[in-house]
């Protein structure tokens, strides 16, 4: 990817590498329970009809990765219908605490850690913006592909970064690149690897692929441009230290709480694929 303005920041001075939620989004925050919550707002209602489409049914045993606020998961086992059908699996759960009452086995652990191995358990294996913050994703891919049954069905939703670094307002649009930047150095975020799951997918023997996009539109969706605000607000500090000027920032803020502002931030792109009846 090319970066506008590569000259006016210094992210790798600003950045350590860490794991997302580590520091950056970390559930300790105090905004970051409802950061959670609007991006579940805003996406929900497109993860679920995505899964109906695809032919979710009751009794399918489902593993929600990265389950953010838990929404995802507690209407997955308002579907299945049956207690023990619906897992969660999260390195911090602490969000999550509604979900027994819900019938959800919530799992701690860390999808990337070999001993975590729920081997060929999986009707549908679903995650929504967990792969592209990991370095390793692709062997991650592998893993989840490997807790399915035959003909099970692997649902993988990630951000295709769009809009923000293109964007005629240029305070917002010069936040917006060192922000993509800033992710990726610090955490390993990929705003564009999503594009390259259909091939992945493929590679790795998956069959009935198929794809969908939806594009919310900050300024129409209001828990959307939620969502961005508390994101640039947990970010503010680094994108400072990185060099971009409180003046611009500041200026993006405002842009974005004008009620007439439309502006693009990501695309949700959702990829999903099915092992063979037979191995």
């Amino acid at each position: 990817m090319t970066f506008p303005f590569e000259g006016e920041f210094d992210i790798t001075a600003a950045c350590k590498i860490e794991h997302y939620g580590e520091k950056l989004f970390s559930a300790s925050h105090g905004d970051e329970g409802e950061r959670l919550q609007c991006l579940a707002g805003a996406l929900d209602p497109v993860s679920r009809r995505n899964l109906l489409t695809l032919g979710l049914e009751a009794q399918w045993t489902c593993l929600d990765v990265g389950p953010g606020a838990g929404t995802l998961s507690g209407w997955l086992a308002s579907v299945a219908g049956s207690a023990g059908q619906i897992a969660a699996v999260d390195r911090d759960i602490r969000f999550l605490d509604h979900l027994a009452a819900k019938g959800v086995n919530v799992i701690e652990a860390d999808i990337t850690d070999p001993a975590f191995h729920p081997a060929g358990r999986f009707d549908l294996v679903h995650a929504r913006l967990v792969l592209m913050h990991l370095r390793d994703r692709e062997e991650v891919l592998r893993r989840l592909i490997s807790w399915l049954k035959p003909g099970g069905l692997l649902v993988v939703s990630d951000a295709l970064a769009v809009g923000g670094e293109t964007s005629p307002h240029g305070a917002y649009r010069r936040t917006m690149t060192a922000y993509w930047r800033l992710l990726a150095e610090t955490i390993g975020s990929d705003g564009h690897c999503v594009a390259q799951y259909p091939r992945m997918f493929t590679e790795l023997g998956l069959r009935d692929i198929g794809m969908d996009t939806h594009l919310p539109v900050v300024g129409l969706d209001s828990r959307f441009g939620r969502f961005l605000a508390l994101s640039l607000e947990q970010t503010r500090e680094r994108l400072m230290a990185a060099g971009l000027p409180a003046a611009v920032y500041d200026e993006a803020i405002q842009h974005l709480d004008n009620p007439m502002t439309r502006e693009m931030f990501f695309a949700l792109a959702t990829c999903w694929g099915r092992t063979p009846t037979v191995p």
